[in-house]
């Protein structure tokens, strides 16, 4: 398996488009060289597609994943790129306008009705807008009486029927510009600069989706509601309903709701917006005071293709091939003792709709750009020239079709949100409607004959492309020599010409496991049937819970945990129990170091990783059902057999000190470290890392707390979940978990003494340049631990943020949005955490703050209106529906129902907060949110 990140192309509008699969790529051999494929092509023969009258497409499809949803989307082929210069950030603009009226619903009514059922404003109802495309998201449940009904006439309703009061624009030219706001600093300045440079001459380099905030205060109303006439028009849109619901009555609703909207006559076509292609490399280097480390990335552009004939299918299957062994060779690179590069990856896609994008993106240490530029640039010219070995395509193709197999097993178990997504990008970006059945008939056809020759001259079609930008960033010090463009673009050429050697690897055939343990057994056994779990202890000590699903066919999920964690050790041993687990990571297990364990695990599906908290030591791990011994063998080998790598060891604490160097330019971090600092008061514990500290660390005394650690199995819980059944994994249980070592001693974890301060505290942070401010409140506290407990402090949470969402956000316009999150624990000590977190003008942080108190104050005299708590009991009764229906859900209620001692039977009742009262909330309010005890942190920019 594969432990290689892949990143996106190194430009922060990645976030405003959602991802997209790689286009299939024009294959690198003759058309007449394929083989040719015979499969019964009939499509998605179960989604109902049809165009109305008036142009408008939908499909509608029936699923029942997950049960009692439907996923609806309003899909718009209008974004940003479409805005004239007086309307720049005004597609996005209209988008926010959409949950501000329309002609039946007032404002702020959607929200209302939808938080009423149950859904929540950003999980479930949503919206984005991107260059190209906008999107409107809504989840409903389908068994309650005339929901889904509402939701089509809502979507209807931002199709051709959006209110735009004058008065609602005013007020919500507040909320957008902090949207904008909030997402300022260094990241953003970086885009402002590389992203006209990108795409010089393409409308795209000027109309970035969140817009010009001058547009945004100033704008006519007019302006915008041209925007609305103009592109929302019925042959621009879709609707997609999937969900568990009767398909051909909700398709015989959606063509009498929305055929009704009149046809559009007599306006500009859509416009196919390009991009021009170069005929040489650029670069661009961008320096800014608060970027942390040095990155480059290397930018390779093509049109967009559109051959989604078979042999189109199998080139993407030779790109993907090439750039996964590409991956692969660099990050090896990456992990050896001064490396030209400090972390690696790649990206192969759509990054906007005209193009296509081949990226590779790295960190290199300060001063290393030139260095680092030719090795990434280097290593596509060896594959060019040398190519790849057949050891490699093997690895890759195994790696490849076990994503496939996955993929497959699973494809009954398709959500409705992934059927919406797919159904909106065929309407947006065209293709076929292919199911997963026939990409799996095409995948197991083409991939045998997939050559290293054919990978080999994808590479050699990158090496000779000009059409390459190379963009830079780099931290701005004071006498600190900055990057030269020139410079870099005579590496960039000259590394073509330069000579390079074939790439040689070593592999290790040592096995993963050597010998098989001698196996314990399973001393007693208990099933509770009303959770539908299995409890073993086995002949070491240790206990088992097991809980089989049919969630998914193809996952497995397992954990175990163990009391004492970094608490159990001394304060000067503490920074290196904090990097035992990563001295293992990096080093591997057994025999096998990192890069031989990743080849090794090559086409399986399983992984196994360790950590050690402050008070627990923990093993995660994932499987599919055929690879559940080697995650297995896996756990045994990170229990008892670390390995020691000096080699990875010093490469890995070259990439902290430099990852680290310059972490305090950061607002955000000053933040977070005063916020620390303050609510564990200085605590010698909970210091940041800073890059000196790497210099410390030993990795001898690391691997002996890792050891120390793990050194007895026998006080361990091991849990498993999902597709197996208890008399399958109890071989591998007796053989892998009751073989390992135990003493039959019980630890306990130490209170280590972290505290919160009593009273008030308030700290202000200045830091950055951005017109920003953000404040955090903290009201903490002793508590009485209990279920119920942790269910009213998490109702009130929920109940006011509605409250400060309403205030803050839609009356006032001060803030895009705020969070509040709020916990009773028990470990170390009982006590209780609410917190709210909200970004503002700097000039109104005071106003909001004054506002946020007297909800508070308001919250604690009179409680909350009944209609606010009735939102909370039924959105956490939603919820809990469809996360009983998940692995991770059950693997975590069953770790933590197992460590408070509570009772499993328990898991899946009713939500506590379906007694929730307003006198209730009211109660929690006076016991948790106390005007004398709390701390507050706030950002606000120097100057």
């Amino acid at each position: 398996m594969r432990i290689f990140r892949i990143a996106p192309l190194v430009l922060a509008l990645a976030a405003c488009s959602p991802p997209r699969a790689p286009a299939p790529a024009a294959s690198p051999r003759p058309a007449d060289s394929i083989p040719e494929i015979e499969f019964d092509h009939r499509g998605d023969t179960l989604v109902i597609t049809d165009t109305l009258p008036n142009g408008l497409v939908y499909y509608v499809r029936h699923n029942a994943e997950p049960r009692n949803r439907a996923e609806l989307r309003l899909v718009l082929n209008v974004g940003s790129v479409l805005e004239d210069d007086d309307q720049r950030g005004l597609a996005h603009f209209l988008e926010h306008m959409a949950f501000n009226g329309t002609r039946r619903f007032a404002r702020n009514e959607i929200i209302d009705y939808l938080e009423r059922v149950g859904m929540r404003f950003g999980p479930d109802v949503n919206a984005t807008t991107s260059f190209d495309e906008t999107v409107y998201m809504l989840q409903l449940p389908t068994d309650s009486a005339g929901v889904l009904d509402t939701g089509l006439t809502i979507l209807e309703h931002w199709a051709s029927g959006i209110a735009l009061d004058s008065a609602e624009i005013e007020a919500e030219r507040g909320v957008v510009i902090e949207e904008w706001r909030r997402w300022r600093g260094a990241g953003a300045r970086v885009s402002d600069r590389q992203f006209p440079f990108l795409f010089t001459g393409s409308r795209y380099a000027e109309r970035s989706p969140i817009g010009d905030p001058e547009i945004i205060r100033t704008f006519r109303h007019e302006t915008l509601r041209r925007f609305y006439q103009q592109w929302y028009r019925p042959e621009l849109m879709a609707v997609v309903a999937v969900g568990d619901f009767d398909a051909a009555e909700v398709e015989r609703k959606i063509r009498e709701v929305f055929g009704a909207i009149p046809a559009y006559g007599g306006g500009p076509a859509r416009p196919e917006i390009g991009i021009p292609a170069r005929d040489s490399a650029r670069v661009i280097v961008t320096v800014d005071p608060e970027i942390t480390s040095t990155a480059l990335s290397v930018n390779w552009f093509r049109p967009a293709r559109r051959d989604w004939s078979p042999p189109g299918f199998r080139a993407g299957l030779v790109e993907s091939m090439f750039v996964g062994m590409l991956g692969d060779r660099l990050n090896d690179m990456s992990l050896l003792p001064d490396a030209p590069f400090l972390d690696v990856g790649s990206y192969l896609g759509g990054s906007l709709r005209p193009v296509e994008t081949f990226s590779l993106s790295a960190a290199v240490p300060q001063g290393g750009v030139e260095r680092g530029l030719a090795a990434v640039l280097t290593e596509v010219q060896r594959a060019a020239r040398h190519g790849f070995t057949p050891a490699e395509l093997e690895r890759e193709k195994a790696e490849f079709l076990r994503m496939w197999e996955q993929m497959y097993a699973e494809r009954h178990k398709t959500t409705s949100g992934q059927y919406a997504g797919q159904y909106a990008e065929h309407f947006l970006r065209g293709g076929l409607l292919r199911t997963l059945d026939e990409e799996w008939v095409m995948l197991n056809a083409y991939m045998p004959g997939i050559t290293v020759e054919d990978a080999n001259e994808v590479a050699r079609g990158y090496a000779a492309m000009r059409d390459r930008t190379v963009l830079v960033t780099a931290p701005e010090h004071a006498g600190t020599a900055l990057p030269d463009e020139r410079r870099l673009a005579a590496i960039a050429d000259s590394v073509a010409r330069a000579p390079v050697t074939p790439y040689r690897e070593t592999v290790s055939d040592a096995p993963l496991l050597a010998q098989l343990p001698a196996a314990g057994s399973v001393v007693s056994e208990e099933f509770v049937p009303e959770a539908g779990i299995t409890r073993w202890t086995l002949s070491n000590g240790a206990q088992v819970v097991l809980k089989p699903t049919d969630f998914q066919d193809d996952q497995v999920l397992f954990a175990a945990t163990s009391p004492g964690g970094l608490s159990l050790l001394p304060d000067s041993l503490y920074l290196h129990g904090r990097l035992a687990t990563a001295a293992v990571q990096v080093g591997g297990v057994g025999a096998l170091g990192l890069t031989e364990l990743q080849r090794r695990l090559a086409g399986k599906a399983a992984s196994v990783g360790t950590t050690i908290s402050e008070l627990y030591e923990t093993v995660n791990g994932y499987a599919a059902p055929r690879d559940v011994e080697t995650m297995f063998q896996l756990v045994y080998l990170y229990f008892t057999a670390p390995r020691r790598d000096t080699a990875a060891w010093e490469a890995f604490r070259q990439r902290g000190r430099e990852m680290l160097r310059n972490r305090g330019a950061t607002p955000e971090s000053a933040f977070g470290d005063t916020l620390t600092a303050v609510l564990t008061q200085r605590h010698s514990r909970t210091r940041p890392f800073t890059a000196a500290m790497y210099d410390s660390l030993d990795l001898d005394r690391a691997l002996t707390i890792y050891r120390q650690r793990f050194a007895d199995a026998g006080d361990f819980t091991f849990f498993l979940v999902g597709s197996f059944q208890p008399h399958e994994v109890r071989p591998l249980v007796e053989r892998y978990l009751a073989s390992l070592p135990a003493t039959g001693a019980r630890e306990r974890w130490r209170d280590p003494g972290i505290r919160p301060p009593a009273g008030v505290v308030e700290r202000t942070v200045r830091r950055g340049v951005e017109p920003q401010a953000r404040t955090t409140l903290y009201f903490t506290g002793p508590a009485q631990f209990s279920r119920e407990a942790r269910s009213e402090i998490t109702s009130l949470a929920d109940a006011l943020e509605i409250r400060l969402r309403e205030r803050l956000r839609e009356q006032l316009g001060g803030t895009y949005g705020v969070t509040v999150s709020a916990n009773v624990s028990r470990d170390p000590v009982p006590q209780y955490v609410v917190a709210i977190d909200f970004n503002t003008d700097p000039d109104r942080l005071d106003e909001l703050t004054r506002v946020t108190f007297a909800e508070i104050d308001s919250l604690r005299a009179r409680g909350v209106p009944a209609d606010v708590v009735q939102k909370v009991r039924e959105a956490h009764r939603r919820s809990k529906e469809t996360s009983l229906r998940q692995n991770d859900v059950w693997l975590t209620s069953l770790m933590e129902y197992q460590r408070l001692g509570w009772d499993v039977r328990a898991i899946d009742d009713a939500p506590l907060s379906a007694t929730l009262t307003p006198e209730r909330i009211r109660a929690a309010a006076r016991l948790y949110l106390n005007r004398r005890r709390y701390v507050r942190v706030s950002l606000l920019p120097e100057g």
